[in-house]
C-alpha cells in the first residue's frame, strides 16, 4: 500500500468525521430524537515492508610480517662518581690446594733400660708414574734384674711402584736383623758367657709383583706375586722360602664375580751338619662372589697338597662365608666354614716363639678348620661392633714347652687334634680423627685334646683395650691397655705341670708438635709394673719409658 493513499484516507476520514459531529450538534439542537448511524467499511492494518537479509562471513585479518622499526629516544645523564673501577685482568691458574707431603722424618729417643731409638723414613712424594720409599729402624734394651735380658733389633725396607696406563708393578727389599738371649736359666747357677746364649736371627727378602689397572668392573683382574725368602741364625740353620701367588678375579654378571688363586709355598730347612727338608703346600682356591645389596656369599673349595718330611697328603677344604643384613648396615649375620694351612717352617716357629731351637725333622703343618656365626654392624654413626662365635679345631699342632735337657730353650710337642670354642667380641668408637676407640677379647675354651694332657703355652683368654685422643689438633694421647690369661706348661719330670699367672698391663703413649716440622714424643710402657712370663721362666721388662725427638721435612 502506498503511503501517500494512506494519508489521504485518514484526511477524509477525520474530515467527514468532524463535519458528522457539527451536523449532529446542530441536529440535537434541533432535533434530539433523530438519530444518525456511521458505517465503517474496513479496518486499517499497517504492515512493514520485507526487510532484505544480509549474508556475512567472518574471516581473520592477514598477518602482518612487516617489521616494525622502533625508535627509542633515552636521554644521556652525565654521572660523576668519586670511585674509579680498576680495569679487569684475567686471573692466573691456582696453584695445587694440597698441601705439600713431609716425606721424610727421623725420629730419635732414649729410654730407662739403656734403650736408644732411632727411625728414619725417605719417600718420593706424589708423581704420576712411580713412588719410593726408604725405612729404617734400629732399638735395643738391657734387663736391670736379670742378666742377659737383652735384645737388639734392626729393619730396614726399600720398596717402591711404577705405574703404566694400564699395569702397576711393585718390588721391595727387606732385611730384618733381631738378636735375643737365652735369659730363662736357673739365675742361682754361674753366668755363663754371653755368646753361648745369645741367638741371632738373620732375614733378606725381595718380592716382586704386579697388577693390571682395569678401566671397568668387568674386566679380568689380576695380581701376581713372587717372595724370596732367605732365613738363618747363629747356629747355622739355614732357610729358603719360594712364594708364588696368582690371583685373578672376573665379574660374569652384575652381582657375581669368579675368582680363583694358585698358591705355591716351597720350603728348604737346613741344619748345621744335617740333611735338608723340604715343606711344600700348593693349593688352588676356586670361588664364587655373589654381591647384592644386604647380602654377601663367598663359596668355593681349597684344593691343597702339603709335602712335609715323610709326609704327604691332599686336602678338599671348605671355604664359605655369607653375610646377611637383618638390618641394613646395623644388624649383619655373618656365618662361615673355613678350612686352611698354617705352615709351621722355622721362621714361623721362632716368629711366634723366639727361644725355640727344636727339631723340624718331623714337624707337619697345621690345619685349621672353623665353623663360626655371630653378628656385626653399626650403631649410630659412631659405633661399630663385631661378635663371632665359633667351634675351631686344628690338626698337627705343635705346642711349645721346655726341653727337660735345657730348660732354657724350648722345643714342640704335636697334639694331633685339638679342639675348642672360641668368642671373640669387639667395639670400636669413630669420632673423625678426634677421638678413636676400641675394645676387643679372644676367649678359647680347649675342651678335648688327644695327644697332650694340656694345651701348652697357650692362653686361654687375651683382651685388649685401645684410645687416642687429639687435643688442639697439637697434643696426641694415647692409652693402650690389655690382659693375658696364664698358660700350662710342663715341668722338667714330664709329668707334673704348672700354670703362669695372668698379668694386666697398660701403655701410655703421648706427642705434642712444636712446629710443623718439629715434635716431641714420649711412650711408657708396663705402667703397673708387672713381669708376666708368656713363656715359662721368660719374665717381660718391667716399667720402662722412651722419650726424645720426631723431625718431618
Amino acid at each position: 500500500m502506498n503511503i501517500h493513499n494512506i494519508y489521504r484516507k485518514r484526511f477524509f476520514f477525520f474530515a467527514a468525521m468532524g463535519l458528522g459531529a457539527g451536523f449532529f450538534q446542530k441536529a440535537s439542537a434541533q432535533d434530539t430524537l433523530k438519530q444518525e448511524t456511521i458505517d465503517i467499511i474496513s479496518t486499517y492494518q499497517p504492515r512493514l515492508r520485507d526487510a532484505a537479509k544480509l549474508n556475512l562471513t567472518a574471516s581473520l585479518p592477514a598477518v602482518d610480517t612487516s617489521r616494525p622499526t622502533l625508535k627509542y629516544a633515552v636521554p644521556s645523564l652525565n654521572l660523576n662518581f668519586m670511585y674509579q673501577a680498576a680495569p679487569l685482568k684475567p686471573l692466573a691458574l691456582g696453584k695445587d690446594s694440597l698441601d705439600l707431603l713431609q716425606n721424610n722424618f727421623i725420629k730419635l729417643g732414649y729410654g730407662n733400660l739403656s734403650t736408644p731409638l732411632v727411625q728414619a723414613g725417605f719417600g718420593s712424594g706424589r708423581h704420576e708414574n712411580y713412588n719410593y720409599g726408604l725405612f729404617v729402624n734400629y732399638s735395643s734394651s738391657k734387663g736391670k734384674d736379670i742378666k742377659y735380658q737383652d735384645y737388639s733389633t734392626f729393619n730396614a725396607l726399600a720398596a717402591g711402584s711404577y705405574l703404566l696406563p694400564k699395569f702397576q708393578f711393585n718390588a721391595s727389599m727387606a732385611y730384618d736383623r733381631n738378636t735375643v738371649h737365652y735369659y730363662g736359666y736357673d739365675q742361682t747357677l754361674p753366668v755363663p758367657e754371653k755368646g753361648d746364649i745369645a741367638q741371632t736371627f738373620n732375614q733378606f727378602t725381595v718380592a716382586v709383583g704386579a697388577n693390571n689397572r682395569t678401566t671397568n668392573d668387568w674386566a679380568f683382574q689380576f695380581q701376581p706375586k713372587v717372595k724370596f725368602i732367605l732365613f738363618n741364625d747363629s747356629h747355622k740353620n739355614t732357610e729358603n722360602t719360594f712364594q708364588f701367588n696368582i690371583p685373578i678375579r672376573k665379574q660374569i654378571f652384575e652381582d657375581i664375580y669368579i675368582k680363583a688363586e694358585g698358591v705355591f709355598d716351597l720350603t728348604t730347612f737346613k741344619a748345621d751338619g744335617d740333611r735338608s727338608f723340604n715343606n711344600n703346600i700348593v693349593a688352588i682356591h676356586p670361588a664364587v662372589d655373589v654381591i647384592k645389596p644386604g647380602f654377601v656369599l663367598h663359596a668355593g673349595v681349597n684344593p691343597t697338597w702339603t709335602n712335609t718330611p715323610g709326609i704327604s697328603k691332599f686336602y678338599l677344604l671348605p671355604d664359605i662365608v655369607n653375610e646377611t643384613h637383618l638390618i641394613r648396615k646395623k644388624l649383619i649375620l655373618s656365618s662361615g666354614w673355613i678350612s686352611y694351612m698354617e705352615k709351621n717352617s722355622y721362621r714361623n716357629l721362632t716368629s711366634r716363639n723366639p727361644f725355640f731351637t727344636g727339631s723340624m725333622a718331623d714337624m707337619q703343618n697345621t690345619r685349621v678348620e672353623e665353623k663360626y656365626t655371630g653378628i656385626k654392624g653399626t650403631l649410630g654413626s659412631h659405633f661399630n661392633y663385631n661378635t663371632k662365635f665359633a667351634s675351631v679345631t686344628w690338626y698337627n699342632l705343635p705346642l711349645f714347652v721346655n726341653d727337660t735337657l735345657d730348660s732354657k730353650r724350648f722345643i714342640t710337642l704335636n697334639e694331633a687334634q685339638l679342639r675348642a670354642f672360641q668368642l671373640h667380641g669387639e667395639i670400636g668408637y669413630i669420632q673423625e680423627e678426634k677421638l678413636q676407640g676400641r675394645v676387643s677379647f679372644d676367649w678359647y675354651n680347649y675342651n678335648k685334646q688327644e695327644s697332650q694332657p694340656q694345651p701348652w703355652a697357650l692362653p686361654a683368654f687375651q683382651g685388649d683395650v685401645f684410645v687416642s685422643y687429639i687435643l688442639m689438633k697439637k697434643l696426641h694421647l694415647n692409652a693402650d691397655l690389655f690382659a693375658m690369661s696364664g698358660a700350662y706348661y710342663r715341668n722338667a719330670n714330664k709329668i707334673d705341670f704348672g700354670k703362669t699367672n695372668g698379668a694386666w698391663d697398660m701403655n701410655l703413649g703421648a706427642s705434642f708438635d712444636i712446629t710443623k716440622n718439629f715434635n716431641i714424643w714420649l711412650n711408657a710402657n708396663n705402667i703397673f709394673n708387672t713381669q708376666y712370663q708368656r713363656y715359662y721362666l721368660y719374665p717381660s721388662y718391667g716399667f720402662n719409658i722412651v722419650g726424645g725427638l720426631l723431625f718431618k721435612f
